[in-house]
């Protein structure tokens, strides 16, 4: 394949599987002491972290994940503690460095479990930043995270970031039943898909609704709305357009598909239908494990903060007077289940 047939490959099909070459990578001129950063396999995700990397000397360890990237393939159960012990075993990692030390990204805590990687392998595994680009940073801070580095931020960049890669194979999808069967229409169509993902993503936070779909179908709703008014008005026909009013209900619906799991910090929309239907899985669309609240025994909890150290959204705030974990912002936790893994107590769990 073409580097430019791949990139087009891992950012517009950006949510299927495309994995790059796995094993030990050299980063600059790594030496016997010099830091080792696990990654997944998925090629954009390996393509960003390289970038990251640039300038420093380490060694990058790729595992198989598949071709899918970290937190799905975490929350999914794909990339766990026995992909990492591989990687380490297969790439003989012991015999290139004289340390015993690899640093996981940190959204792989739903699936990773760092006590197996160091009965296996006597190797230690802890989680470095949420994002490859703070990593440098990281590395001379001693290999400390600040409150920062620990979490995922949603915002706008997050979403535009995701605009193209993951619509477009919605997108396409619809662009080619039209071509077929409508081709006159494609143009428009083109403009209201596009048209209705760039008024989600851009203005989801102002938005109504709990969930994507709510949001979406308000939205539709508005925008019809305002064609009808503006037909009542210059055309004396609200119903004027009303084939195109009743499509944008349909685009709004498919620009929305799991923009709540995609583009912010709740639960995906898709994969609650999912578990209704019951179905607990498809495939590495659709990457939760299990949907659930999240518990606290609180008997159990030792007080380590390791849960307020591995949650990317900041469930979690400071010990109480007895010295127990605190829910900081408990409504913003969408079940991903690192805490859960991480935590060296079993006081976290998800119930139904």
């Amino acid at each position: 394949m073409t580097t430019v047939s791949a990139w087009l490959v891992a950012h517009l099909f950006r949510w299927l599987p495309h994995a790059s070459p796995t094993g030990l990578v050299a980063v600059g001129n790594p030496d016997r002491s010099s830091p080792v950063i696990v990654t997944a396999d998925f090629t954009l995700t390996v393509e960003r972290v390289k970038r990251a990397l640039e300038g420093l000397d380490v060694w990058l360890l790729v595992a198989n994940t598949d071709g899918i990237n970290v937190w799905c393939a975490a929350g999914g159960g794909i990339f766990t503690a026995q992909r990492v012990i591989d990687a380490i075993k297969v790439s003989a990692l012991e015999r290139k460095v004289d340390h015993r030390q690899v640093i996981l990204p940190a959204l792989a805590a739903p699936g990773v479990d760092p006590r197996l990687v160091k009965e296996e392998t006597g190797f230690r595994a802890r989680f470095g930043p949420v994002y490859a680009r703070d990593i440098p940073a990281y590395l001379a801070a001693g290999k400390k995270n600040t409150e920062a580095m620990r979490r995922f931020d949603f915002g706008l960049g997050h979403r535009l970031d995701m605009f193209l890669s993951m619509n477009f194979p919605i997108y396409l999808g619809g662009a080619v039943v039209m071509a077929v069967v409508a081709r006159q229409y494609l143009p428009g169509y083109t403009a209201l898909y596009w048209g209705a993902v760039a008024f989600l993503y851009i203005l989801l936070d102002l938005i109504p609704g709990r969930t994507g779909w709510s949001q979406a179908f308000f939205s539709a709703a508005a925008v019809v709305a305002a064609w009808v008014a503006v037909d009542w008005l210059r055309l004396a026909d609200p119903l004027a357009h009303w084939g195109w009013q009743l499509a944008t209900f349909a685009v709004f619906f498919a620009a929305g598909f799991d923009i709540a799991g995609t583009a912010s910090a709740r639960r995906s929309d898709a994969e609650l239908m999912m578990h209704r239907l019951g179905f607990s899985s498809l495939g590495s669309i659709f990457s939760e494990k299990e949907l659930g609240e999240i518990h606290l025994d609180r008997e159990l909890c030792q007080g380590c903060s390791t849960c307020f150290e591995i949650c990317p959204v900041g469930v979690y705030g400071a010990l109480d007077k007895d010295r127990k974990t605190t829910f900081a912002a408990r409504d913003v936790c969408f079940a991903c289940g690192a805490c859960g893994m991480q935590c060296p107590s079993g006081a976290l769990s998800l119930s139904h």
